[in-house]
């Protein structure tokens, strides 16, 4: 199986669709350090399944997708496809037919990966099984990287184990043991859980058992019962049918007296209703002798308030007499005052008056003294005037009080005239009185005659209700009894018994009090046994039968887990015995190839145990003229060395379709490159080398040169060179 070609698209610095052909068993991949020749070694390992990021030189998976450049844009995703010549159909299975197998992986950035075998989706574990025990997987000795050389050297013992156990194949035992050991878990726990369900079930049996018990004591209890109540029923039909013709009879009396009182109350209330006609014609009568009474009382009030009224303005106009009388007398008083003097007395007066005012002031002027004069004509006028208005005011006042005499005469007259029409109205209200007392006793009689009708019509009216309650209760007590007798002869019937078969002598001792105390004591028997599963006899027929097909799981799973048990047991001695043989001949291979590296010493692999089966590796290593043997104390180049040998001789017992080598002669001189490339030479026989170089010596060496360029930053080309045809080309 050879690897043919890989198809790279958007991985790492490979952005752009590559296509690197491998056409030889030697091909040398060469370049300037940072051109991405080592992504072609990270592209081989992720497609096979790799999932650590770290692995593959990154903080996350979705680095492996080109994250874009100066001039480019990030990719969106990345794919990577190999595709292996399976002429001598290595891989087998359902893909033995097939001259080539591809194998391809694409990833999103959102980490989202898919694979594909022959462009058919599958899962990552479908990939891993077409290569186990060939060598080939993420982490297998076929591949060995930058930093590789070291951890292989100085591996754990567990780990180098690893190595061992891919190229013998023990891999595929080991996966057959890991599938057998889940067989094994998932058997226990079917086992487990078959033992408890049938446990369970026994538990449930025994429940049913006792359920049965009770059932069956339940079914004699209800027979029981049953009994009882067609007894109880039997009694019930032959007192119904003894009772129900006397309550008729005592029914049909009560019919015939509640016509009676029926009858009664008609008359009376007949009387009442004439007695409430003549009433209502006295109470007309009343009412309109009533208005006539009130009529005549507001007349009567109508009067006294024009009475009162009268008083008030008489009195007012008295006042008013007294006030103008009053007035009379001041205007007279002062019409005398003003006769007694003449105006010229009266103007020289008070003229004397103001000149003796002026020489108070001191006044010398014979213009005021003119002025003076001219007053005092003027002040006579002026007291004509008022001696004038003083007669006509007094007139006034005269004519004002004669007037106010007339009103109060006027007055008393209309008083007079009110008081005889009083005297008149109180006579008719005495008469209108009378004659409302009349009416109002007459009514009285008529309401205490009515209420004497309704207390009888009351009485008789109760004797009816208390008849028709009686009549209704005997009626409710023969539907009782008929319900009663029609439920007793149903049950009756129901019980398969006909009632005119029925001797109801046999009941003559009976009662149905005792009958219900036996059938109570019964019902608490029934309650007592509490919930009762009737399907406890059906249900314990199939839970056995359940419990017989657990059984039988449970003996065929004890007889899988014994196989299963002794598949572990021959798996571990065929894994023990492989393992053995295939540590001796790479020990054996070892031996011979290191030498041949060296040109000379020795190196050998121990087991950490005696038993092989989980025994860990040990490589020791002693290069010619050395006393060491220690790996720690050899030099780069002398652990590069050991380190191939180790894989050469894993190649030799299981060579897997290809070895990736990623600059593992760097740390080596000539001489051991010259060694180390003659090694490769002779084992590209049977083996595709593919090699990441710097020596001139590995690349003289090689049939084929794959050389990596990064003309633009960021972003890797390849360049493939046929090295025997440019030889050719070169001699030619």
């Amino acid at each position: 199986m050879q690897l043919k070609h890989i198809k790279l698209s958007g991985f790492k610095s490979f952005v752009d669709p590559t296509k690197i052909s491998f056409p030889t068993n030697m091909v040398g991949v060469v370049g300037p350090n940072g051109c991405g020749k080592s992504n072609v070694i990270d592209a081989i390992r992720w497609v096979l399944g790799e999932l650590s990021a770290k692995n593959l030189r990154g903080e996350s998976m979705v680095d492996v997708i080109f994250n874009g450049s100066e001039k480019r844009k990030a990719s969106g995703q990345c794919s990577i496809e190999l595709l292996f010549d399976n002429s001598s159909a290595k891989i087998g299975g359902e893909y033995a037919s097939f001259n080539e197998v591809s194998i391809k992986r694409v990833m999103t950035r959102d980490a989202q990966s898919d694979y594909f075998i022959n462009n058919t989706k599958c899962r990552r574990k479908d990939v891993q099984d077409i290569f186990l025990g060939t060598g080939l997987g993420p982490s297998s000795y076929a591949i060995i990287e930058q930093g590789m050389v070291s951890k292989l050297v100085s591996a754990k013992p567990d780990e180098l184990r690893t190595h061992i156990e891919e190229a013998a194949g023990v891999s595929k035992y080991r996966e057959r043991r890991r599938e057998t050991e889940s067989r094994i878990k998932r058997t226990k726990d079917n086992l487990s859980r078959v033992k408890d369900i049938r446990d369970e079930i026994a538990r449930l049996i025994k429940r049913l058992e006792n359920q049965a018990k009770a059932a069956e004591k339940y079914n004699t209890l209800k027979k029981e019962k049953s009994k009882i109540e067609i007894d109880i029923a039997i009694l019930f039909s032959l007192e119904a049918k003894n009772n129900r013709d006397g309550l008729q009879k005592k029914l049909d009396s009560l019919n015939r007296d509640l016509k009676i009182k029926n009858a009664e109350s008609e008359t009376i209330q007949s009387q009442i209703d004439q007695y409430r006609t003549e009433n209502e014609s006295v109470l007309s009568e009343y009412e309109n002798a009533q208005k006539h009474f009130y009529s005549i009382g507001a007349e009567i009030a109508k009067r006294e308030a024009n009475l009162q009224n009268i008083n008030k303005n008489e009195n007012e106009t008295k006042f008013k007499l007294e006030t103008a009388t009053k007035n009379l007398e001041k205007a007279k008083e002062s019409e005398l005052n003003f006769d007694e003097l003449s105006p010229s007395e009266k103007a020289m007066h008070m003229l004397d008056e103001i000149i003796l005012t002026l020489k108070n002031y001191d006044i010398q002027n014979d213009n005021v003294l003119d002025k003076a004069t001219k007053l005092k004509t003027l002040l006579a006028e002026i007291l004509n005037i008022a001696s004038a208005q003083s007669k006509t005011l007094t007139e006034e006042y005269l004519s004002r009080k004669n007037d106010l005499i007339e009103q109060i005469d006027d007055a008393e007259k209309l008083k007079s005239s009110i008081q005889e029409e009083m005297k008149t109205f109180v006579t008719k209200s005495s008469e209108a009185e009378t004659v409302l007392i009349d009416l109002r006793q007459k009514q009285s009689k008529f309401n205490d005659d009515l209420r004497e009708l309704e207390n009888k019509k009351s009485i008789s009216d109760l004797d009816s209700r208390t008849l028709s309650e009686k009549i209704t209760n005997i009626r409710l007590d023969l539907k009782t009894y008929e319900i009663n007798l029609e439920n007793s002869n149903q049950k009756i019937k129901k019980a398969g018994i006909k009632i005119e078969n029925i001797d109801f002598k046999d009941y003559e001792g009976l009662s149905i009090s005792q009958l219900e105390e036996n059938l109570t004591d019964v019902d608490s028997k029934i309650i007592r046994l509490g919930a009762i599963n009737l399907a406890a006899p059906d249900e314990i027929e199939e839970e056995t039968k359940r419990k017989e097909e657990l059984d039988k799981q449970y003996d065929d799973l004890t007889e899988a887990l014994e196989k299963l048990t002794g598949a572990i047991k021959k798996i571990d001695n065929e894994t023990k015995t492989i393992f053995k043989d295939s540590f001796d001949a790479v020990n054996i291979k070892l031996k011979e190839v290191f030498p041949k590296l060296f040109g000379g010493g020795i190196a050998e692999l121990t087991l950490t145990d005696d038993d092989p089966l989980h025994a860990g590796v040990i490589l020791m290593a002693r290069p010619p003229g050395k006393k060491n043997s220690s790996i720690s104390q050899l030099s780069g180049g002398e652990k590069a060395l050991t380190a191939l040998a180790l894989v050469f001789a894993i190649f030799d017992l299981n060579p897997a379709p290809f070895c990736l080598l990623d600059e593992v002669d760097a740390p080596l001189d000539d001489l051991n490159t010259l060694r180390f490339i003659n090694m490769v030479e002779e084992m590209s026989k049977s083996v595709q080398f593919i090699f990441i170089t710097h020596n001139k010596v590995s690349m003289e060496r090689s049939d084929y040169l794959m050389g990596v360029t990064m003309q633009e930053a960021g972003v890797s080309r390849m360049v493939s060179v046929d090295v025997n045809q440019a030889l050719e080309l070169a001699e030619s």
